[in-house]
């Protein structure tokens, strides 16, 4: 499948641009501008990932979860001679909601004919399932495994592989990544743009459902100035307030990283219809019900890159669905939007409701949040975070110290050493 290329041209005769994906735009915004973020690029459906369909942390293993539930392909092992009489293998995952398409599958095909001999679906399970094919019949066969996803859908609709042992010839662990001579074949995601309307407008693509992958992370490259940077989502399908599902981060050129955290409760909230009434919340309503907007600072100096990250440990990966630059400058990542409409209300609440590095005051919203939600200060793990500084790249002993030697009121790194006799 050809991808649909990301164009912007301006008809200067009649006022029209022709944004991304063909939509015309008959009145531009002066300020605000889509960040390009383009869709899973061909080949990504399968990966090898540490979450299974429920974002919980497993064991490495070969999933096609690569571009989400919707991705589809097939990925196949280097052609082999069976040896032995037993083909075991583990298997993960769902072949449709009622487990009967037969489309979400694991298969022993004949290297020469390229007719199936075996094949095994999808266990309808989440947890790795031990499966096992008796091919003591096809001895000295040359044959490969091939394991294949055909269903794109939003649901139900993956499968992985965490081992296989075929005999000697073939024995792959994949806790230990993919092994060479494996070879992936899948389609491109679809680029289907829309415009969400607003106070602050944006341009997704409807043929995903979020931009962070399942492997957790992505990255935006940049190159321009911008005075605010909105998202569109902001959610997760459900989460427990105050924990931290993620972050967005600006990385600049001069070197220097800003995070911002997405907190359940803060920066994130459900995916429902009504947005959560806690003071706390810092998210604003768009024209899409279920989709909310979140408002950051970056710093004025140029932005490199914006690098969206999910959290490896606390579960559901936040869904943000698109991004929108606020800045004069202009730059071949950024795209027209449609000229916005805010009410004074909505200016005032970009105003009083956007995030930067200082403000709000974390700990009044840790309060509010622990208020809202009826939390003890013991129901939850602690959100300090710790940064590593090396001061040294020598070993110097076994024995560091920090304390305040000289009386000084200064504390000092020291260290004890044992000198040759």
């Amino acid at each position: 499948m050809t991808t649909r290329l990301w164009i912007a041209v301006t008809l200067i005769s009649s006022c029209v641009v022709i944004a991304a994906g063909g939509q015309e735009i008959a009145d531009v915004s002066a300020k605000y501008k889509a960040l390009n973020c383009p869709p899973p690029t061909l080949g990504t459906t399968w990966a090898i990932l540490e979450r299974d369909g429920a974002n919980r942390q497993v064991d490495p293993y070969l999933s096609s979860l690569g571009q989400g539930e919707s991705g589809t392909g097939t990925i196949s092992s280097p052609v082999f001679r069976l040896d032995t009489d037993i083909v075991r293998f583990t298997i993960r995952g769902h072949d449709g909601t009622d487990g009967k398409r037969g489309e979400n599958l694991i298969v022993l095909v004949d290297a020469r004919k390229g007719t199936d001999l075996r094949k095994t679906t999808a266990p309808a399970n989440d947890a790795l399932r031990e499966r096992s094919w008796d091919v003591a019949d096809l001895k000295d066969r040359e044959v490969r495994i091939e394991v294949r996803d055909g269903i794109a859908e939003g649901a139900f609709a993956w499968l992985g592989i965490g081992s296989i042992d075929a005999g000697p010839a073939l024995r792959v662990d994949f806790r230990n990544g993919l092994p060479d001579g494996w070879n992936r074949t899948s389609r491109a995601a679809d680029v289907r743009n829309e415009f969400v309307a607003g106070a602050v407008p944006f341009q997704r693509n409807t043929s995903v459902t979020g931009l962070i992958p399942a492997k957790g992370e992505v990255e935006f490259p940049c190159g321009f100035v911008a005075e605010r940077v909105f998202l569109l989502g902001c959610t997760v399908p459900t989460g427990t307030p105050l924990i931290c599902y993620g972050a967005v981060e600006f990385h600049y050129r001069s070197g220097s990283v800003d995070s911002f955290p997405l907190i359940y409760g803060f920066t994130l909230d459900g995916q429902g219809k009504l947005l959560s009434p806690s003071k706390a919340m810092y998210l604003g309503r768009s024209s899409d019900p279920f989709q909310y907007v979140l408002a950051l600072a970056p710093e004025k100096e140029v932005i490199e890159m914006i690098r969206l990250v999910a959290s490896p440990t606390r579960g559901p990966i936040p869904q943000i669905t698109a991004i929108t630059c606020e800045t004069r400058d202009s730059h071949e990542r950024l795209l027209p939007l449609p000229k916005e409409q805010p009410s004074p209300e909505d200016t005032a609440w970009i105003t009083s409701h956007t995030i930067t590095t200082k403000l709000p005051d974390r700990h009044a919203i840790e309060q509010e949040l622990r208020q809202a939600h009826k939390l003890a200060a013991t129901e939850l793990g602690s959100q300090i975070k710790f940064r590593v500084r090396h001061l040294d790249k020598a070993f110097r002993s076994e024995g560091v110290a920090v304390a305040d030697v000289s009386g000084d009121g200064k504390k000092g790194v020291f260290y004890f050493e044992q000198l040759p006799k």
